[in-house]
């Protein structure tokens, strides 16, 4: 988490970056989420996602902490034999590469198609950083400045200059009650700009303005693994509304002419986001529940959603109102 605590922010990315960036939902990748995929010297994994609203650019930081620095630097190395040198750019952390590729749509691309790649080491931690513009590379110098704001802070947290403030105990109530269906691997408390990114909304700035006009600014966010199938990640978020039929009303606008479930659940299989994510929405009291499930191969291998995530979840979604108690 303190990792997690000196990444990025939404206001360093535009500022790094240039644009209009939001965050998305971060990923606590502990075990065993996807565990038959992790190197036994990958201990976790954090991963950051920001969008420059409008466009279709991107910008993805993974940290990935090692059990040893020799294992970082190993890792490293190899990087650097299957992708070459590179191209030059500004010493950071213990060693820093950068790479930078055309992207097409017959590779399987999709969005924008100036990939920067980035990889800087820092002891055992390797931070890995994509980012993909819509028409030029970044310049050497921009890279360079974004690469020394990742260095400095991994190196913060390393040094225990950087701490993460834990999630509440109140927060932490308000999320799933515990199941055996779903482990919870991190919570964080994330700017209600997440949400629309979350669920890939088509018109991102419309759906945050319905949420801000009920004064709902930040939400609290829960990341778990599937328990049946531990390479799908599971995404809670609770939304405080000002009133029941507030949130009554925002739970009306996502269900449209959709037909709810037996248990008052709105479920459906959301292909905009990505290739394919289940979406459930609850509404009790003053609050709007929104669970989702997804591949942690969305992004490596286009991979969706699988089936297994269907009964875990309508069970989970179901029992979550006992968790509000206004």
């Amino acid at each position: 988490m303190d990792v997690y605590a000196a990444s990025p922010s939404s206001a360093d990315a535009a500022s790094l970056l240039g644009g209009t960036w939001w965050t998305s939902a971060p990923t606590f990748s502990v075990r065993p989420l996807d565990d038959a995929n992790q190197a036994s010297q990958i201990q976790y994994s954090v991963i950051r996602r920001f969008a420059n609203v409008g466009t279709a650019e991107t910008w993805e930081v993974t940290y990935i902490q090692l059990d040893k620095s020799s294992s970082a630097s190993t890792l490293m190395s190899n990087i650097e034999n299957n992708l070459g040198s590179g191209t030059t750019g500004k010493s950071v952390g213990d060693k820093a590469l950068y790479y930078q590729q055309k992207l097409s749509a017959s590779s399987g691309s999709e969005g924008a198609a100036y990939e920067a790649l980035t990889f800087i080491r820092v002891g055992s931690l390797i931070i890995e950083s994509v980012w993909k513009k819509n028409d030029s590379f970044p310049s050497s110098d921009q890279l360079g400045k974004v690469a020394s704001r990742l260095a400095s802070g991994a190196k913060n947290a390393i040094a225990g200059k950087v701490h993460a403030a834990p999630a509440s105990a109140s927060d932490l109530a308000m999320l799933p009650p515990p199941n055996s269906l779903i482990t919870l691997l991190g919570a964080v408390t994330l700017p209600i700009e997440a949400m629309p990114l979350m669920v890939n909304a088509a018109a991102p700035t419309q759906v945050l303005q319905v949420f801000q006009s009920q004064g709902v600014n930040t939400f609290v966010y829960g990341d778990y693994v599937l328990n049946s199938d531990t390479q799908m990640e599971v995404q809670a978020a609770v939304f405080t509304l000002p009133s029941a039929s507030a949130a009554e009303a925002l739970f009306d606008s996502f269900k449209g002419d959709t037909t709810v479930d037996a248990n008052g659940v709105l479920r459906y299989y959301n292909e905009t986001a990505g290739p394919g994510q289940y979406d459930y929405f609850i509404a009790s009291g003053r609050h709007l529940g929104l669970l989702i499930c997804r591949s942690v191969q969305e992004e490596t291998a286009h991979a969706a959603a699988s089936r297994a995530c269907e009964t875990p979840l309508e069970t989970v979604s179901a029992a979550w109102p006992s968790a509000f108690s206004d």
